[in-house]
């Protein structure tokens, strides 16, 4: 009725009825798309927090949101259908365009209801599909019920989703499976139906056992009502006696509360001596107390005064050890000083001997030829001495030219046989030997220089050489890595001759290992002490370690002194062994140099 009135009002274009904006067909598909952006779980309806998700599609803020929400949810239940996210939107929307028109309240509600119209299209649409959809289902699920009651499985796999699914796909999509799948089908529902009978069979047996279980229980129950009879028969037969007995205790109960009264009087005599012995305990309590302290005062004072005995007496076991100690080194002096005085006093006694034999050789010529005579002799044994240590050295020196010469002859004319071996050990030997030959030829010639001209320098020079020697390699080389065979022989060394280091026992300050902290801050080694025990080498006193015994040369010197003749005879034996050794090779060569092949 208003559109013909408005006609007539304003003439032209428009009488005719004003066509939907185009505005509203877009805004139906914005709301449809903001409805499912909205609803992504597909519930059919969206709430705050869904409605919170358009804050990246729409430049609202949350509170923005929030309010529109609220504008849209007019029935306050907290939800949004898609008619009423759609109706709310359509009349917001109309409003807003409303805004930007001439404001005609006509065109507004145009407006609104093309936005409702387009909406429930919509919405009828998608119900005339589903239910579509629905009837198909319904067919199908017929023919497939059809089909299994055909194949036997009707009761068996007709319930079953999946089945019926692809049962159904298979008929649409690839029908020439379709017969394979339902003989696949035949024999499962088979399976199942002979299952299904052990099930039942199986149910019927739990069924007997259940009642054979049912009527065995019953019996029992029997029983025991039989005898909660029996058992109260019994007790009324008993409670006759039980009250005469009950009087008797009765009887018995009463005279018992006499004897009670007179032991609570007796009760309260003894409550008055407990406590006068209660607080006879607590003083005597207190004094225990107070004697236990002093014990343990006592006790205190008495392990105070054992500790002060116990460091009294390795104080005086110090004291007793450094007397010992003292006297021993002083007895030591003493013997020392008893050895110079003899010492000096025999040469003092020689020197006597000697002015008065010069003396009397001054009175008496006579006698001054002969003693001239004897020391000549005693001269001629000391010079053939000489010559033949000479003599010895000269040899030395003409091994040690023989072997350098074989040395050389090999290097020098025989090397080109040598490379022709797989191994450079025989090249090595050749040059060891030259080596060898000029070691022992300088040693020979320094042992003629020295004894032809009677230098007692180069044999200090030597024996100083020695003592230097060992002194390093005690010093460097102890309790170093690879030098297990120098610590042990060290160690031997030290027990043995009961000495400590080379020369004295200062000479370990200068060892690597006991200046590194491996030596767990020992001064000297444990070999050096008298009775060995781990860590001994820590105490530096002379009752502890070999301190006044004198290095380890002088006791080395002690005792080749003491067997140089023992030394000499092995030595000669040895030299004589080898010397008949050669006479017996030189033989043996010239018999087999005279044999003809």
């Amino acid at each position: 009725m208003d559109g013909p009135r408005e006609a007539g009002a304003s003439p032209g274009p428009a009488r005719e009825p004003p066509d939907p904006p185009p505005a509203s067909g877009e805004m139906l598909a914005k709301a449809r798309e903001l409805f499912q952006l909205c609803d992504k779980e597909a519930r059919g309806f969206i709430t705050k927090l869904d409605m919170q998700g358009l804050q990246g599609e729409l430049s609202l803020s949350p509170d923005q949101l929030e309010s529109v929400f609220h504008s849209l949810d007019r029935a306050g239940l907290g939800y949004l259908t898609p008619d009423d996210f759609g109706l709310g939107l359509g009349k917001f929307v109309g409003m807003e365009l409303s805004q930007g028109t001439s404001g005609s309240p006509r065109l507004r509600q145009e407006e609104e209801e093309t936005f409702e119209s387009g909406w429930s299209e919509e919405l009828e649409q998608e119900e005339e599909e589903e239910e579509e959809e629905e009837e198909e289902e319904r067919k199908e699920r017929k023919r497939f019920s059809a089909t299994m009651e055909q194949l036997g499985a009707s009761g068996v796999l007709e319930e079953r989703q999946q089945v019926r699914t692809l049962w159904a796909r298979l008929q649409r999509e690839k029908p020439e499976l379709l017969a394979p799948f339902e003989e696949v089908l035949l024999f499962v529902s088979v399976h199942l139906r002979e299952l299904s009978q052990d099930r039942d069979s199986m149910e019927q047996a739990l069924r007997r056992r259940e009642n054979d279980h049912e009527r065995e229980v019953r019996c029992l129950y029997e029983e025991m009502e039989q005898q909660i009879r029996a058992e109260r028969d019994r007790c009324q037969n008993q409670d006759a006696s039980h009250q005469d007995r009950s009087a008797a205790l009765q009887r018995v109960l009463h005279s018992k509360e006499q004897e009670l009264e007179s032991l609570g009087q007796q009760q309260g005599k003894l409550e008055q001596e407990l406590r006068e012995l209660s607080r006879r305990q607590a003083a005597a309590q207190a004094d225990n107390a107070r004697l236990r302290r002093q014990n343990q005062e006592l006790r205190a004072e008495l392990e105070r005064n054992r500790a002060e005995l116990d460091q009294s007496r390795a104080q005086l076991d110090a004291a007793r050890d450094q007397l010992h100690n003292l006297r021993r080194e002083a007895q030591l002096e003493q013997e020392q000083r008893h050895r110079d005085v003899f010492v000096v006093s025999k040469n003092m006694q020689k020197e006597r001997q000697s002015l008065l034999r010069q003396l009397e050789l001054l009175r008496d010529p006579a006698r001054a030829a002969e003693m001239g005579d004897y020391e000549k002799q005693e001269t001629c044994g000391a010079v053939c001495l000489k010559y033949l240590l000479f003599v010895f050295n000269c040899c030395f020196w003409l091994a040690g030219l023989g072997v350098m010469a074989v040395g050389i002859w090999i290097v020098a004319l025989k090397s080109d046989y040598i490379s022709l071996l797989a191994s450079n050990f025989y090249t090595a030997t050749a040059y060891l030997l030259v080596v060898a030959g000029a070691v022992v030829m300088v040693t020979g010639i320094l042992g003629c220089c020295a004894t032809f001209k009677e230098r007692r320098n180069l044999l200090r020079l030597m024996n100083e050489e020695l003592k230097s020697g060992l002194k390093s390699t005690m010093t460097e080389k102890y309790r170093q890595p690879g030098a297990a065979g120098v610590t042990s022989a060290v160690d031997k060394l030290q027990q043995e001759f009961k000495c400590c280091g080379s020369n004295s026992s200062e000479d370990w300050k200068d060892s690597l290992w006991i200046k590194s902290g491996d030596a767990n801050n020992r001064k000297f080694p444990d070999s050096c002490c008298k009775t060995i025990v781990d860590g001994c080498g820590q105490r530096d006193h002379a009752s502890n370690i070999y301190k006044v015994e004198g290095g380890c040369i002088t006791k080395l010197e002690i005792f080749i002194r003491e067997h140089l003749k023992i030394i000499g005879a092995v030595g000669i034996g040895v030299a004589c062994v080898q010397i008949f050794g050669m006479i017996f090779t030189c033989c043996l060569y010239k018999s087999l140099k005279l044999e003809h092949y």
